[in-house]
Protein backbone atom coordinates (compact mmCIF):
# COMPACT_ATOMS: atom_id res chain seq x y z
CA UNK A 1 0.00 0.00 0.00
CA UNK A 2 1.13 3.48 -0.79
CA UNK A 3 2.11 5.82 2.64
CA UNK A 4 0.09 8.65 3.23
CA UNK A 5 2.90 10.73 2.63
CA UNK A 6 3.16 10.09 -0.86
CA UNK A 7 -0.33 12.03 -1.62
CA UNK A 8 0.57 15.97 -0.91
CA UNK A 9 -1.59 17.18 -4.10
CA UNK A 10 -4.17 16.99 -1.67
CA UNK A 11 -3.67 20.48 0.08
CA UNK A 12 -4.80 21.96 -2.90
CA UNK A 13 -4.27 25.61 -1.71
CA UNK A 14 -2.36 26.54 -5.18
CA UNK A 15 -5.13 25.49 -7.19
CA UNK A 16 -5.96 27.87 -10.36
CA UNK A 17 -9.43 27.80 -12.32
CA UNK A 18 -12.49 29.04 -13.62
CA UNK A 19 -16.18 28.84 -12.36
CA UNK A 20 -19.92 30.13 -13.90
CA UNK A 21 -22.95 29.95 -12.14
CA UNK A 22 -26.25 31.40 -11.02
CA UNK A 23 -28.17 32.74 -7.59
CA UNK A 24 -31.68 33.02 -6.11
CA UNK A 25 -32.49 35.05 -3.28
CA UNK A 26 -35.07 37.39 -1.45
CA UNK A 27 -34.29 40.17 0.44
CA UNK A 28 -35.48 42.86 3.01
CA UNK A 29 -35.02 46.46 3.57
CA UNK A 30 -35.77 49.06 6.48
CA UNK A 31 -34.51 52.50 5.67
CA UNK A 32 -30.81 52.00 4.53
CA UNK A 33 -30.34 48.72 5.81
CA UNK A 34 -30.77 45.71 3.76
CA UNK A 35 -31.05 41.81 4.99
CA UNK A 36 -31.61 38.83 2.89
CA UNK A 37 -30.93 35.00 2.29
CA UNK A 38 -29.58 33.41 -0.86
CA UNK A 39 -28.38 30.39 -2.79
CA UNK A 40 -25.94 30.02 -5.07
CA UNK A 41 -24.33 27.11 -7.56
CA UNK A 42 -21.81 27.35 -10.01
CA UNK A 43 -19.90 24.92 -12.02
CA UNK A 44 -16.15 24.76 -11.35
CA UNK A 45 -12.87 24.19 -13.33
CA UNK A 46 -10.52 24.86 -10.28
CA UNK A 47 -7.72 21.74 -10.28
CA UNK A 48 -4.22 21.80 -8.59
CA UNK A 49 -1.59 19.49 -9.89
CA UNK A 50 1.43 18.12 -8.39
CA UNK A 51 4.39 16.38 -9.81
CA UNK A 52 7.64 15.02 -9.34
CA UNK A 53 10.06 12.52 -10.76
CA UNK A 54 12.89 10.80 -8.96
CA UNK A 55 14.96 8.39 -10.78
CA UNK A 56 13.12 5.74 -12.15
CA UNK A 57 9.84 7.21 -9.41
CA UNK A 58 7.31 9.17 -10.87
CA UNK A 59 4.76 10.58 -8.78
CA UNK A 60 1.77 12.35 -10.51
CA UNK A 61 -1.45 14.17 -8.62
CA UNK A 62 -4.47 15.87 -9.70
CA UNK A 63 -7.63 17.49 -6.95
CA UNK A 64 -10.37 18.74 -9.08
CA UNK A 65 -13.20 21.07 -7.67
CA UNK A 66 -15.83 20.18 -9.99
CA UNK A 67 -19.05 22.25 -8.38
CA UNK A 68 -20.12 24.31 -4.96
CA UNK A 69 -23.05 25.54 -3.81
CA UNK A 70 -23.96 27.94 -0.93
CA UNK A 71 -26.44 29.48 1.38
CA UNK A 72 -26.10 32.26 2.94
CA UNK A 73 -27.17 35.27 5.18
CA UNK A 74 -26.36 38.83 3.24
CA UNK A 75 -26.83 42.31 5.30
CA UNK A 76 -25.47 45.75 4.61
CA UNK A 77 -26.37 49.31 4.25
CA UNK A 78 -27.65 51.01 0.85
CA UNK A 79 -26.08 54.45 -0.38
CA UNK A 80 -28.36 56.27 -3.09
CA UNK A 81 -28.07 53.35 -6.01
CA UNK A 82 -25.40 51.66 -4.08
CA UNK A 83 -25.21 48.77 -1.42
CA UNK A 84 -22.15 47.43 0.66
CA UNK A 85 -22.51 43.94 2.23
CA UNK A 86 -21.11 41.16 3.67
CA UNK A 87 -22.27 37.42 3.72
CA UNK A 88 -21.76 34.48 6.41
CA UNK A 89 -23.23 30.80 4.44
CA UNK A 90 -22.47 27.13 4.99
CA UNK A 91 -21.30 26.14 1.29
CA UNK A 92 -20.52 22.26 -0.10
CA UNK A 93 -18.16 21.26 -3.08
CA UNK A 94 -17.66 18.36 -4.94
CA UNK A 95 -14.00 17.12 -5.13
CA UNK A 96 -12.20 14.58 -7.31
CA UNK A 97 -8.61 12.70 -6.76
CA UNK A 98 -6.36 11.13 -8.71
CA UNK A 99 -2.90 9.94 -8.19
CA UNK A 100 -0.74 7.62 -10.15
CA UNK A 101 2.40 6.34 -9.13
CA UNK A 102 5.00 4.74 -11.68
CA UNK A 103 8.45 2.79 -10.61
CA UNK A 104 10.85 0.26 -12.95
CA UNK A 105 8.40 -2.31 -11.59
CA UNK A 106 5.42 -1.15 -9.88
CA UNK A 107 2.39 0.95 -10.74
CA UNK A 108 0.00 2.22 -8.15
CA UNK A 109 -3.74 4.37 -8.81
CA UNK A 110 -4.76 6.46 -6.01
CA UNK A 111 -8.49 7.83 -6.49
CA UNK A 112 -11.47 9.32 -4.26
CA UNK A 113 -14.41 11.57 -4.60
CA UNK A 114 -16.00 13.12 -1.94
CA UNK A 115 -18.52 16.02 -1.53
CA UNK A 116 -17.45 18.17 1.40
CA UNK A 117 -19.17 20.89 3.64
CA UNK A 118 -17.46 24.20 4.60
CA UNK A 119 -18.08 27.49 5.68
CA UNK A 120 -18.78 30.42 2.87
CA UNK A 121 -17.43 34.13 4.13
CA UNK A 122 -17.74 37.19 1.89
CA UNK A 123 -17.37 41.18 1.10
CA UNK A 124 -19.17 42.82 -1.98
CA UNK A 125 -20.29 46.18 -3.70
CA UNK A 126 -23.42 46.08 -5.38
CA UNK A 127 -24.97 49.16 -7.89
CA UNK A 128 -28.30 50.03 -9.22
CA UNK A 129 -28.08 50.51 -13.00
CA UNK A 130 -31.80 50.71 -13.36
CA UNK A 131 -34.79 50.17 -10.97
CA UNK A 132 -34.59 46.45 -11.84
CA UNK A 133 -30.79 45.28 -13.45
CA UNK A 134 -27.76 45.66 -10.99
CA UNK A 135 -23.91 44.96 -11.49
CA UNK A 136 -21.71 43.46 -8.45
CA UNK A 137 -18.34 42.60 -7.48
CA UNK A 138 -17.95 39.98 -4.65
CA UNK A 139 -15.49 38.62 -3.14
CA UNK A 140 -15.57 34.99 -1.30
CA UNK A 141 -13.50 32.89 1.14
CA UNK A 142 -14.38 29.51 1.67
CA UNK A 143 -12.77 27.11 4.03
CA UNK A 144 -13.94 23.90 4.12
CA UNK A 145 -11.43 22.83 6.73
CA UNK A 146 -9.47 19.48 7.26
CA UNK A 147 -11.61 16.75 5.91
CA UNK A 148 -11.17 12.56 6.30
CA UNK A 149 -11.74 10.85 3.17
CA UNK A 150 -12.27 7.58 2.14
CA UNK A 151 -9.53 6.00 -0.99
CA UNK A 152 -9.28 3.79 -3.20
CA UNK A 153 -5.85 2.24 -4.22
CA UNK A 154 -4.90 -0.39 -7.24
CA UNK A 155 -1.08 -1.49 -7.03
CA UNK A 156 0.37 -3.50 -10.14
CA UNK A 157 3.27 -5.63 -10.24
CA UNK A 158 3.19 -7.70 -13.32
CA UNK A 159 0.78 -10.01 -13.73
CA UNK A 160 -1.03 -9.21 -10.75
CA UNK A 161 -3.42 -6.35 -9.24
CA UNK A 162 -4.52 -5.45 -5.47
CA UNK A 163 -6.68 -3.62 -4.45
CA UNK A 164 -7.29 -1.95 -1.18
CA UNK A 165 -8.66 1.40 0.58
CA UNK A 166 -7.56 3.71 3.05
CA UNK A 167 -8.43 7.44 4.58
CA UNK A 168 -6.92 10.51 4.31
CA UNK A 169 -6.93 13.58 5.70
CA UNK A 170 -7.68 16.16 2.59
CA UNK A 171 -7.61 20.38 3.27
CA UNK A 172 -9.73 22.24 1.01
CA UNK A 173 -9.54 26.34 0.95
CA UNK A 174 -10.82 28.95 -1.65
CA UNK A 175 -10.69 32.46 -2.55
CA UNK A 176 -13.13 33.77 -5.20
CA UNK A 177 -13.46 37.24 -7.29
CA UNK A 178 -17.00 37.14 -8.56
CA UNK A 179 -18.38 39.65 -10.97
CA UNK A 180 -22.43 39.17 -11.22
CA UNK A 181 -24.86 40.63 -12.74
CA UNK A 182 -28.64 41.13 -11.19
CA UNK A 183 -32.53 41.35 -11.75
CA UNK A 184 -34.53 42.18 -9.18
CA UNK A 185 -38.83 41.51 -9.14
CA UNK A 186 -40.04 44.53 -6.90
CA UNK A 187 -43.30 44.03 -5.66
CA UNK A 188 -43.75 47.27 -3.81
CA UNK A 189 -43.51 46.48 0.02
CA UNK A 190 -43.03 43.11 -0.37
CA UNK A 191 -39.26 41.05 0.05
CA UNK A 192 -37.67 41.67 -2.98
CA UNK A 193 -36.56 38.38 -5.23
CA UNK A 194 -32.70 38.67 -6.58
CA UNK A 195 -31.53 36.41 -9.40
CA UNK A 196 -28.00 36.58 -10.93
CA UNK A 197 -25.49 34.81 -12.99
CA UNK A 198 -21.64 35.70 -12.74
Amino acid sequence: MVSNDLLPVLDAESGVGWLGGAQAGCNVQWRQFVIGLEGEFWGSTLYDRFFNQAGRFTAEATSRNRWDGAVSVRSGVTFDRAFVYGKLGAVWGKFDYDSLFTSTFQNTTVTASATITGVLIGVGFEYALTDNWTTKFEYNYIDYGNKIVDFTETECIPALCVTGTFRQTVKERKQIAKIGINYKFDWGKAPVAVRAAY
